[in-house]
């Protein structure tokens, strides 16, 4: 009687590689493209939505070139100057267009200049050698970040301020001022708030005053 043994193995597929590896690999970058493809289909319709509002706005405001609200960058501009001087308690903006324009370029050029300060004074060490130059060096870059973050998150809350007081001043004119003021919060911190906003109050009857006011403003402007 023949007792031969046959102890070959069986191989079994390992589930990570293979056919499986590229379905995970291919579910994953689905999910990237979807949600990529939401994010631009949110950005623009809220850029739509948004330069249609302000556009219609500043026609009926009789203001030059309400084109500018369709112009990337140039629209921060027009916004701005559709809130007109904001009178604050001791001091006044009197450019807000202006002010809603360079504020993210000067904020991120000034983080720029750090951090490409902060990348040569590291190499500069590193060339150099030593431990304790190395060691000043990365404490001064460590100092240069912090600062340029400091002052990046500092433009920033100043924008934020700036847009709040802009749009507040804007929306007075359809609105009363408690809910200009939080429709313009609102707009800061809520995605698409702020274009909805613009868009649903464009067509909107001006509050008392407002209408009048503006013109006056306008004529003074053109003598």
């Amino acid at each position: 009687m023949d007792f031969t043994y046959d102890y070959g193995y069986i191989h079994r597929e390992d589930p990570l590689s293979g056919n499986f590896g590229d379905a995970i690999v291919a579910v994953f970058l689905t999910i990237y493209l979807l949600a990529l493809a939401v994010v631009l289909i949110f950005a623009l319709v809220s850029y739509i939505f948004h330069s249609i509002g302000l556009y219609t706005i500043g026609k009926r405001m009789g203001r030059q070139y309400p084109w500018l609200a369709f112009v990337p960058f140039a629209r921060d501009y027009f916004q701005g100057e559709l809130a007109g001087e904001i009178v604050l308690k001791n001091k006044s903006i009197r450019n807000p267009g202006i002010w809603n324009l360079i504020l993210p370029i000067i904020g991120s050029a000034l983080f720029s200049i750090f951090m490409v300060f902060a990348v040569v004074a590291g190499s500069i060490a590193t060339l150099a050698g030593g431990a304790g130059s190395v060691t000043i060096t990365l404490m001064l870059i460590i100092m240069m970040y912090i600062l340029s973050v400091i002052i990046l998150i500092a433009v920033s809350v100043a924008r934020i301020a700036l847009v709040v007081l802009i749009n507040k001043q804007i929306l007075e004119r359809f609105t009363s001022e408690n809910m200009a003021l939080v429709h313009s919060v609102a707009s800061v911190f809520v995605p698409l708030y702020e274009s909805l906003c613009f868009f649903v109050m464009r067509d909107k009857e001006f509050t008392s005053g407002k209408e009048q006011a503006d013109n006056a403003a306008d004529t003074e402007k053109t003598e």
